[in-house]
């Protein structure tokens, strides 16, 4: 949860407040923010409940690539009549509201503060993986503790996030690297025996054709090619030497997981019928996860 410091400062002409007084109100709202997305709108919130009430931004439609995209500089949005800041107390759960086209008749907002000054600021980072089975950890293969020196068909692509270690168009995750799951590479399948696990032998079956080139129907795929059913894969058959030239990799693909963290400077929240008010103490507002499963990118050959 996280904790957010309203200064309430009491406009002396305007309401029964003591001269000088401040009021200082903490709000507890869930760091995992929620949007929604209309044809130029976004809409950012967080909803917090006994009693309901919601902190929310409201954007252009454009800002939903900062959830992912990596930048040297940090984007960021100026709020204004347009793209506000809003802090609201509810009579119910406000959960419908935001998503909905037709906003239902209740709950009923009690209070409304709104900014239409300051900024939004988005902060991306990004953490990826292979999803090949192989923890990055046991893919460090000199153990110099870099894990982005270690490239073994040498394509550019570390192996921790290669999903194709050795090149031969056989996914590292096809090649049974962990057998049975126990995080214990000892196991993984050598099918020539040569002391080089497949998953980073470019000759899986020691037959003199890389495994790359054991693609007979040329459809940049091994694992479609079987001219005895009965024994398997050409590329696992070591009676099979037929050869056909290939020097293309397959699509590769990784798994991205976006954090973007949402902040916001120098916001002052009013509330229109009473002018009261509220100071943002707490610049940050909460994060987006964004996850991209099987996120596929092409690779050239060299």
């Amino acid at each position: 949860m996280m904790r957010i410091i309203l200064l309430t400062a009491c406009l002396i002409t305007l309401l029964s407040c003591n001269d000088g007084d401040v009021f200082v109100t903490e709000l507890h709202f869930p760091e995992t923010l929620q949007y929604c997305e209309g044809s130029t709108d976004l809409i950012v919130y967080s909803i917090k409940e006994t009693p309901y009430e919601s902190l929310s931004i409201k954007l252009p439609i454009s800002d939903k690539d900062n959830f992912t995209t990596i930048s040297a500089t940090d984007p960021s949005t100026s709020l204004s009549t347009t793209n506000t800041f809003n802090y609201r107390s509810y009579s119910g759960n406000p959960s419908d509201i935001f998503c909905n086209s037709l906003p239902p008749s209740s709950p009923t907002i009690l209070t409304n503060y709104s900014a239409i000054s300051g900024t939004v600021t988005f902060t991306t980072s990004v953490i990826e993986d292979d999803n090949d089975g192989i923890p990055a950890e046991l893919e460090d293969l000199n153990n110099d503790g870099n894990y982005d020196n270690d490239d073994t068909d040498e394509d550019g692509i570390p192996n921790y996030l290669d999903s194709d270690d050795d090149g031969d168009n056989v996914p590292t995750a096809y090649e049974n690297p962990d057998p049975n799951n126990d995080g214990d590479l000892s196991d993984a399948q050598d099918t020539d025996g040569d002391g080089i696990d497949d998953y980073l032998d470019e000759d899986d079956d020691e037959d003199g054709t890389i495994t790359r080139y054991e693609d007979t129907n040329n459809d940049n795929d091994p694992t479609t090619d079987s001219t005895n059913p009965v024994i398997g894969h050409d590329y696992l058959n070591d009676q099979v030497t037929t050869q056909t030239i290939n020097d293309i990799y397959r699509e590769h693909t990784k798994t991205q997981n976006y954090t973007c963290r949402i902040t916001i400077q120098e916001a002052i929240l009013i509330n229109p019928v009473t002018s009261e008010e509220l100071i943002y103490d707490d610049n940050f507002i909460g994060t987006i996860d964004t996850l991209i499963s099987n996120f596929s990118y092409p690779v050239d050959f060299n």
